[in-house]
């Protein structure tokens, strides 16, 4: 594996384990804390995820996934939310801009015949609010690098729980929906494809793709480090379970590391 191979699969494992939710207790920790710390905060570590090998595989290996969150004013870089700004920022609402990693897969994931689909960065938009203690949050990404790849729309729901003093545990419930553009790309096979690896030609429209359940916990050991862990369930719907290409319709994540607050 190249030097930039290895980078990509890094910043695609952000993406593939749903770090948004996972990172979600760190931001709502500086939430809780002061005006200061939510306006300026800097929080880095490392953790390792065992992850499925594409949307649909049934093989699964483990891979190193950096866990950032860090805040200038209304500047932010947060993994599984990219780097961006945002332009309403109050105690209940927030709304901006980022850019964010839309994976795709190598040719060596996926069964032989299949072309790799490209990695490419997206601009996305996103809106969440706060309520009766839950958090929702609406984010639209759409492919600015590879146009091909198309546009999601996620929408989770999750519920900080301060259990102790140290224990922050987190539930999250999402949904993704896609349109044709991506869903063919990711999930479809042409017929080149269908010759080269024997699998019937498919071609999905747009719907909604997954559906997912996390649960994360952090625990604060001492006053700058804090340990990470998180695991989850997806479920893919629809005309992506329907692909040939999907060999498991349900898979599961799981991701420990360690985080140290600035």
């Amino acid at each position: 594996m190249t030097n930039s191979d290895g980078l990509r699969r890094l910043g695609e494992a952000g993406f593939r384990c749903s770090l948004g939710m996972v990172m979600l207790g760190i931001s709502a920790s500086a939430t809780a804390d002061s005006e200061q710390a939510r306006s300026r905060h800097l929080a880095l570590g490392l953790g390792v995820a065992g992850l499925p090998r594409y949307q649909g595989s049934d093989e699964y290996e483990a891979e190193p996934v950096p866990l950032i969150d860090a805040r200038y004013g209304r500047f932010f870089a947060r993994s599984g939310e990219g780097i961006g700004i945002t332009a309403i920022d109050t105690d209940g609402f927030t709304a901006g801009v980022s850019a964010n990693w839309m994976r795709g897969y190598q040719d060596d994931d996926v069964p032989r015949g299949i072309d790799e689909v490209d990695s490419a960065l997206g601009a996305r938009l996103f809106v969440s609010t706060r309520l009766w203690g839950a958090v929702a949050t609406l984010a639209t990404t759409r492919a600015i690098t590879e146009v091909e790849r198309g546009l999601l729309v996620n929408a989770v729901l999750a519920y900080p729980i301060h259990a102790t003093e140290r224990l922050m545990v987190t539930p999250s419930l999402g949904a993704t929906w896609a349109n044709e553009k991506y869903m063919i790309g990711y999930f479809g096979i042409d017929a080149t494809e269908s010759a080269a690896s024997g699998l019937a030609p498919y071609q999905p429209e747009d719907g909604f793709k997954d559906a997912s359940l996390r649960i994360s916990a952090s625990y604060r050991m001492t006053e700058k480090v804090s340990a990470w862990g998180a695991v989850g369930v997806t479920r893919l719907f629809g005309e992506a379970a329907d692909s040939p290409l999907v060999e498991d319709d349900t898979h599961s994540i799981g991701l420990l590391g360690f985080v140290y607050r600035f």
